[in-house]
């Protein structure tokens, strides 16, 4: 009997003497020294597991469960874009068919992830509202949400083509010294086009032409003595960006 309670002194790391009460306690019950101890420490972890705190909000991922791979590439799309108006636009930058970027945008706003933010905004001559999607960085548990989508690789966008057909409403006014704006159309009237946006006092509109007009309406612009050094420059690095040869 030496040798069995030498060796639980030694893995219990107790004094003879506390063995001995150990001893005297298990004799009482009934039980082998190790039966005794084996359910001394069994209740002590059960008590241990009970009396445990609950893990805080902040700590736990947002809804309690892993994003799906849909939500990943949703909330990496909503974060990483500041525009996206529009279940068409979402999933455009999140590389997702219609129905599972609406499905993955609702899923997030349940969650509390995502919401929809309106704003007013000048439109022609008056003002409208416009809705647009951005995440909730106050949400507890975000940062938990935001690693799974932080490595995500959403498709690249694509560049524009060149635009065809009635100018745009938003730019008519920029045509004042023409008598009916809503007649012109691209490429037709693409030269004047060019040459009343990219000169014109719209950042907005210069920027749409540099994209979409066709490159020779912008190179014929850098024949005017009337444009200005920045607008030559916008047009350079336009023409630089559409023609160089793809890789």
């Amino acid at each position: 009997m030496a040798v069995p309670l030498l060796e639980a002194q030694l893995s219990l790391r107790i004094s003879a003497h506390d063995l001995g009460r150990v001893t005297q306690a298990a004799h009482t019950t009934g039980a082998t020294v190790a039966q005794f101890v084996r359910e001394a420490v069994s209740d002590k972890c059960r008590q241990v597991e009970q009396d445990r705190p609950e893990p805080a909000a902040a700590e736990l991922p947002a809804g309690g469960r892993p994003l799906t791979r849909s939500e990943r590439l949703m909330l990496a799309a909503v974060t990483r874009h500041a525009a996206i108006s529009s279940i068409a636009a979402a999933s455009r930058a999140a590389g997702l068919s219609w129905w599972a970027a609406k499905a993955a945008l609702e899923s997030l706003a349940r969650r509390g992830a995502v919401r929809q933010r309106t704003s007013t905004q000048g439109w022609r001559h008056g003002i409208r509202e416009r809705s647009t999607w951005e995440p909730v960085m106050s949400l507890p548990g975000w940062r938990q949400l935001q690693a799974q989508a932080q490595h995500v690789r959403l498709p690249a966008p694509a560049a524009p083509g060149e635009f065809s057909g009635p100018v745009p409403p938003q730019f008519w006014p920029l045509m004042w010294n023409h008598p009916d704006p809503s007649s012109l159309s691209i490429p037709a009237d693409a030269e004047y086009v060019a040459h009343r946006l990219l000169n014109g006092p719209s950042a907005l509109a210069a920027l749409w032409a540099s994209a979409r007009l066709p490159v020779d309406a912008l190179r014929s612009c850098l024949g005017l003595r009337s444009t200005r050094p920045h607008t030559r420059d916008l047009i350079n690095n336009a023409l630089v960006h559409r023609t160089a040869a793809p890789s």
